[in-house]
């Protein structure tokens, strides 16, 4: 499985709100050819999972790896509060060609750190592909411990993390205690941060449309080169900060289609898409552009 750059990837749907195949194809293209994705990450938070039914998350996670077809790697989030569901997804990526699986945590009920770790054991055990735990406390209300993490990565079949916490000093400690497992920052805004203490990739929303920048931040450490990331982190940060004023989901998606990939919004109960974010999504456009030739 490759490391690196990882688009959260968007679900675009069509007006009755069922998975756009055809536009899914384009977006998996535009991500691979003009955002340098070294894989995606299917139907996670930015892929609107959580609004989904079952049959609409296996048509997603399907089609995505019909037009991914090899050219990158493959991560398939199936989490759920269904542990049926759950396995049900596993087997099927696993016959879809995917390289890994990623989960929540369970939410909602306020379940301790030892049921969540049993819930990514037991899925670990049944999993035939590699497991990524995903650690996301500010939409989950679970904050994974160290203790957590030594017993998760103590499972052969458990790879690694995607990590949206913005607790820096215990992501040092996590990758300091576990070098050989796989870190994912989750945090678009603070790439930099992450890519300085040893991560091995990130997986985020924006890299839909300036997932190149992400790249220059990885590169750019590695060189050592860190005023070089730095101005890349200052352009990730100014496309966030324009995402976070007008509204994300929507306003990415509408930022897709001036790059000819349609999409009729969000599933309910978002709203939909209002003329201030298409006027913020051309502005955003008009702003990659105009950073990209400097």
């Amino acid at each position: 499985m490759n490391k690196g750059i990882y688009p959260a990837l968007l679900t675009l749907f069509d007006k009755n709100g069922d998975p756009d195949t055809g536009a899914i194809a384009k977006l998996v293209d535009h991500v691979i050819n003009n955002c340098a994705a070294d894989g995606l990450y299917v139907c996670g938070s930015t892929g609107e999972n959580f609004l989904m039914s079952h049959s609409r998350k296996k048509e997603v996670l399907s089609s995505v790896a019909k037009a991914a077809n090899g050219r990158v790697s493959l991560i398939a989030h199936i989490g759920s509060n269904v542990a049926e569901e759950v396995y049900e997804l596993a087997s099927l990526v696993a016959e879809n060609g995917y390289d890994a699986v990623s989960a929540v945590t369970p939410f909602y009920y306020k379940f301790t750190n030892s049921e969540v770790v049993d819930y990514y054991l037991r899925l670990a055990d049944r999993s035939k592909l590699p497991l990524v735990v995903y650690n996301i406390p500010v939409l989950t209300s679970v904050s994974l411990s160290m203790a957590d993490f030594e017993k998760l990565f103590s499972h052969g079949n458990i790879i690694g993390v995607k990590n949206s916490a913005q607790d820096y000093f215990f992501l040092e400690r996590v990758r300091t205690a576990f070098p050989d497992k796989i870190i994912f920052s989750g945090v678009d805004e603070a790439l930099l941060s992450a890519a300085v203490l040893g991560t091995d990739g990130a997986i985020g929303s924006t890299y839909n449309i300036i997932g190149s920048w992400g790249k220059e931040v990885f590169e750019n450490c590695r060189k050592n080169d860190i005023p070089s990331a730095l101005a890349a982190q200052k352009k990730i940060n100014t496309v966030t900060d324009m995402l976070l004023k007008a509204g994300i989901y929507q306003t990415l998606k509408e930022v897709l289609t001036l790059y000819g990939i349609d999409s009729f919004g969000c599933r309910h109960p978002f709203a939909a898409t209002t003329d201030a974010q298409k006027a913020a999504a051309r502005k955003i456009f008009d702003t990659i552009n105009e950073l990209n030739d400097q």
